[in-house]
């Protein structure tokens, strides 16, 4: 049976997503398994066995009606005998709809419900690769893998060492990810420079990463950090960056979509939270891993996403956190 997966929301998403995808396409009923993403995210899924066909959704280019109608017709044509959206916007509803696929799943959560043919129970407090795994209950599919995968090529491997080299990271080193595309998602910009300095000091390279988006925040973390980490942020592609957190020590990261690339590639991960919270059920997944957040705060977590500003103008979940209490916790990781 031909199916799609519908998950056009952020980067980690996308990779919390996979053991779904993978257990679809491992089960002998189904024939093929596409995926509709953002173009962002779509190079995730580049090289990837369990994936027969990436459709790329631009949400901000083709919002408006010709677009998405447009999107509709190219679905349709398809002829998908499945459509499972972990994603639960109405648009991915009406995208679900418009296959005419027989069979149409997603969470009893979702907007626009009723343009599904089976919605399942969300698990509020469960980690999210479990709730995505709920979804295949109405095929009795058993999930066939847990945990996500991502499969780098040869040239990503022969890029990101010669990136690596390039900057002189020839031993032992830490990943940091000072960004995220919600602003109150970040840890301070002077924290993670302090803590870069601590880990310099203990005998390891630091390596920063991030998008385009995060440029300037690595360039300052790299800056107070006296101009001794590799600041990558912007030059590599995700598989790149991928390979890049596979080879380190260790990673250190706001709640973002590196957290779980480093699942994927069973590294260490430090994952440091403010306004969201460990219980949503984003935390690393199937890798040895500590969180860190501030206790006791009754303003947290204030939303599951975070968001552009802080709703009480202080950001105390992030600015009372300091670099000491991050290298704690670190140095303990490494040790485990």
């Amino acid at each position: 049976m031909k199916t799609l997966v519908i998950q056009t929301a952020f980067a980690g998403d996308l990779v919390l997503t996979l053991p779904l995808i993978q257990s679809l396409a491992r089960n002998e009923v189904i024939t093929s398994v596409d995926v509709l993403c953002i173009p962002g995210t779509a190079p995730l899924l580049e090289n990837h066995p369990d994936v027969s066909g990436i459709i790329k959704y631009d949400k901000q280019g083709d919002r408006l009606f010709t677009g998405l109608y447009r999107l509709m017709r190219v679905l349709r044509a398809k002829q998908y005998d499945i459509v499972i959206s972990p994603h639960r916007s109405f648009r991915s509803a009406l995208l679900s709809y418009a296959t005419n696929a027989r069979v149409r799943i997603s969470f009893d959560r979702s907007e626009g419900g009723m343009l599904y043919t089976h919605r399942e129970g969300y698990g509020k407090s469960w980690h999210e690769v479990a709730r995505n795994l709920v979804l295949l209950s109405p095929l009795k599919i058993p999930p066939r893998s847990l945990k996500p995968e991502l499969h780098p090529g040869e040239n990503d491997y022969k890029n990101a060492v010669e990136a690596l080299h390039q900057e002189g990271v020839n031993r032992k080193y830490v990943c940091l990810a000072p960004g995220s595309v919600w602003p109150t998602k970040r840890w301070t910009i002077e924290g993670f420079a302090e803590l870069a300095v601590k880990i310099q000091d203990d005998g390891y390279k630091v390596v920063l990463l991030g998008g385009k988006m995060d440029e300037d925040i690595c360039a300052r973390v790299r800056s107070l950090a006296g101009n001794k980490p590799a600041n990558f942020s912007g030059r590599l592609t995700w598989l790149e960056s991928a390979v890049v957190i596979k080879r380190a020590s260790a990673l250190v990261s706001n709640d973002s979509a590196p957290v779980h690339i480093a699942s994927a590639m069973e590294t260490p991960v430090l994952e440091i939270y403010g306004p969201t919270s460990p219980v949503f059920g984003f935390t690393p997944w199937k890798t040895r891993h500590r969180l860190v957040q501030l206790d006791g705060l009754s303003c947290a977590p204030c939303a599951i996403h975070g968001g552009r500003t802080c709703p009480i103008k202080s950001h105390i979940c992030m600015q009372s956190l300091s670099a000491g209490q991050i290298y704690a916790h670190l140095i303990a990781l490494l040790g485990e």
